[in-house]
């Protein structure tokens, strides 16, 4: 055998390369392939199954076999399969190996939305769960930003998938990566709804837990685009406390509910400023129009997010807020937050 090691990224092309005998997609893209290892003899590949079908594993052993054969350096092979009786292998609107898709939306620009939805994110990570986001604000992307990722950036591509770049840890897709900073992006509805199908469905997520869509603000082309090529679990509906944010938000809720998607909770952001020196709370968005959005609708309000100087310094220094500690006001408001959403989506998942 030769002393060179395995090629993980050429297995990994051929893998994607094995079709489910029923599905008729790629088991990589279908959240099957669980390992991918190099061990003393060669190459060791654990497989998922949703059942000890033996028919099943017979046929993608040998597909798997035959492509990988064709690679040098590889040295023995072994494949083994796990039934994971949790998998769900519908053909649906389903993005495999993601649990949960949730989308954050509002009714305007300038609520912070895409603050809200990282540092939601970065909750989620710090409690053990592997999440995703992918930024759908086509004309006005901000999410790289936030995790430090500036401009256009040259994404990793293999047999027609895309990779997303990962970033302290939660892995991102935005159409900021595609442009330069001061490209405009002069783009239709059909091809909107085209790009956000590629964006869920070529994009090698992997196991997530959650996938969180950034959505543009407003009820256009994207959001019903979404609607119609995902099965979404939820959305979350961002707002500040005053009058004509909260009347904007309601009119997200309200796209939302006619497509059938449900509203989860409402976040207040902005919700009053703490005086970093003294520490007294300014309502500089006036007061509680979170909790009346959430009561007109009849759903919770998730959460409340202060306005503070250490979150607005963080949307430029690339990293959360709530992954630093001293920051507590707001890891205990996110906090919160993300226990009422998992309670809410374990609600609608009975």
């Amino acid at each position: 055998m030769s002393n060179q090691k395995p090629d993980l990224s050429s297995i990994q092309r051929q893998l994607m390369q094995v079709k489910h005998p029923e599905l008729k997609k790629d088991i990589v893209t279908l959240g099957m392939v669980s390992k991918v290892e190099p061990n003393e003899e060669g190459i060791e590949i654990t497989i998922k199954t949703p059942n000890n079908d033996r028919r099943l594993q017979i046929g993608i052993e040998a597909q798997a076999r035959q492509l990988i054969s064709k690679l040098e350096s590889v040295g023995k092979l072994k494949i083994k399969f796990e039934v994971d009786q949790t998998m769900k292998m519908e053909d649906g609107n389903r993005i495999f190996g993601v649990k949960k898709v949730v989308a954050i939306g509002s009714g305007k620009g300038g609520v912070g939305k895409s603050t809200v939805t990282a540092n939601i994110a970065a909750t989620l990570l710090k409690a053990g769960k592997k999440v995703g986001i992918l930024d759908a604000d086509i004309y006005g992307p901000s999410l790289g930003k936030m995790f430090g990722i500036n401009g256009r950036v040259a994404l990793k591509s293999e047999e027609d998938k895309i990779y997303p770049i990962e970033k302290h840890g939660i892995k991102l897709i935005s159409f900021s990566f595609l442009v330069n900073e001061d490209q405009p992006v002069v783009w239709r509805g059909p091809m909107l709804g085209k790009a956000i199908e590629q964006f869920l469905y070529d994009v090698v997520w992997g196991e997530l837990d959650y996938l969180l869509i950034d959505l543009p603000p407003g009820t256009g082309d994207v959001q019903l685009s979404l609607a119609q090529l995902v099965d979404l679990d939820g959305a979350v509906i961002v707002t500040t406390p005053q009058e004509v944010a909260v009347l904007d938000a309601g009119r997200a809720a309200g796209m939302f509910k006619q497509v059938k998607v449900p509203i989860l909770g409402i976040v207040e952001n902005m919700s009053g400023f703490a005086c970093p020196k003294c520490g007294h709370v300014t309502d500089v968005f006036s007061k509680g129009g979170g909790e009346k959005l959430a009561t007109s609708l009849g759903v919770p309000e998730l959460g409340s997010v202060p306005l503070t100087e250490n979150i607005m310094k963080s949307g430029d220094s690339g990293r959360p807020a709530v992954f630093d500690e001293s920051n507590t006001s707001l890891v205990e408001a996110y906090g919160k937050i993300i226990g009422n959403l998992e309670s809410q989506l374990a609600v609608y998942a009975d």
